[in-house]
């Protein structure tokens, strides 16, 4: 009997001994901390979280094959050289700092190394144009043997069931408009579209109503959309500190957005320098170098999570600008100033933002190539025929949508006219 309740002591005063030893133990690992053989104690160590997409890549760190992505490796605090690879996609690397108990990430968007390629028109198309929520692409066609012209939209967004590369929906035909000879703008809401002739124009919504003659109040339309878009601006400005807000109003230029709002494009008008620790730093913030003195007429990203400013590239020498031609647009100068400013002009960095806020995209003439936000990992995605440097990315990432004229491998009896091409990135 006594012996029994010994036995009972002894486990109840061990459960008080095993039990928290157990739960420092496990908070430990947890935060990082490995026994070391060679030194004969517990040392911190720093967490890699590494991810790819698509995953089932192989980790590299400095060379030395480590596991398999969507993973967590504990590594002393120091320098890494961290490279993600995939048999037939494009290598990811770059240098990291592992910090004692902190989540270092290293999350790699990989892009095949011979990426797919479909064909989503037949019959040619003529004035794609992206609208500014990046989800719908307008297109004019005229068929063969019809008089009718017709003005086409695109679907880029993904379907509930995950489908993409839909049919496009015809908007309006008219005899009157032909499409393929105007200029397409879309509205800043991306439910509008104006089609501009040399003397006259038209506005088309997206409902498959005729399109509307606006000749004579196009000014008041292009005044309400400028005026539509520019508080849209004013908005997001709002979410900066004030600090930074007032330093970009008087140093830079050319703000452009990421799609989620939190990263900023823009070009340094002038000499400047962002104070430090805007915001509170987070844990396991990227460890790239920034650069947060401000030199003219060069491109920076700007985190707003992170307080990160990174230096992108600068501005070329200008050539020397051709002689302007008399425009054959008869509308007033300050009619098509107001049309353009209504839409998302192109950065003249000539870098735009991939839809997933992470990775910058840059249409040359044979040429499309993705950089992260940072400045690294420049991947050229497609190089082949281009028409016009038309290549917008779907908004789920997963495709790039290429303008582009085949004709050298079609048959006669096919269109010679350009079509769009969906390139899979995913």
């Amino acid at each position: 009997m006594q012996g029994a309740v010994r036995q009972r002591v002894l486990l109840f005063l061990l459960g008080l001994i095993v039990i928290p030893l157990g739960t420092v133990a496990t908070i430990l690992f947890a935060r990082g901390y490995r026994p070391s053989i060679k030194y004969g104690q517990i040392l911190p160590t720093g967490l890699l979280v590494a991810n790819s997409y698509p995953d089932g890549a192989q980790v590299y760190v400095d060379g030395q094959l480590k596991s398999a992505t969507n993973t967590t490796i504990n590594l002393s605090p120091g320098s890494y050289k961290v490279e993600i690879k995939k048999e037939g996609y494009q290598p990811w690397q770059k240098t990291l700092s592992i910090e004692q108990e902190i989540v270092t990430r290293a999350t790699s968007y990989l892009f095949p190394s011979v990426p797919a390629f479909k064909a989503i028109t037949a019959n040619g198309v003529a004035n794609p144009i992206l609208s500014p929520d990046g989800t719908k692409v307008a297109f004019s066609q005229n068929l063969p043997g019809q008089t009718s012209s017709q003005l086409f939209i695109l679907d880029l967004s993904e379907s509930p069931l995950g489908l993409l590369n839909r049919e496009a929906r015809q908007v309006a035909t008219s005899t009157r408009v032909n499409f393929s000879a105007t200029r397409l703008f879309w509205s800043p809401d991306s439910r509008q579209i104006i089609a501009l002739a040399s003397s006259s124009a038209y506005l088309t919504n997206l409902n498959s109503q005729p399109p509307t003659d606006i000749t004579l109040t196009l000014s008041q339309i292009t005044s309400e959309w400028s005026a539509a878009k520019k508080l849209r601006d004013l908005q997001k400005m709002d979410i900066l500190p004030d600090i930074l807000k007032n330093l970009l109003a008087t140093s830079a230029a050319d703000l452009l957005w990421s799609p989620r709002e939190n990263k900023l494009l823009y070009t340094a008008t002038a000499a400047a320098q962002i104070p430090g620790r805007l915001i509170r730093p987070l844990p396991g913030s990227s460890t790239q170098t920034q650069n947060r003195t401000l030199t003219p007429r060069h491109y920076y990203v700007y985190d707003l999570e992170e307080d990160r400013n990174f230096e992108i590239g600068q501005v070329p020498t200008p050539t020397p600008a051709p002689k302007k031609t008399k425009s054959p647009l008869s509308l007033s100068p300050i009619d098509m100033s107001l049309i353009l400013a209504s839409l998302s002009s192109p950065h003249p960095s000539g870098w735009s933002w991939f839809p997933n806020s992470q990775h910058l995209i840059r249409v040359d003439d044979k040429k499309v190539t993705v950089m992260e936000y940072d400045g690294q990992n420049s991947t050229v995605i497609y190089a082949g025929p281009l028409e016009s440097r038309y290549a917008f990315p779907y908004p789920s990432s997963k495709q790039l949508l290429i303008l582009a004229n085949m004709s050298a491998s079609l048959s006669a009896s096919q269109s010679s006219l350009p079509n769009l091409f969906a390139v899979t990135l995913r």
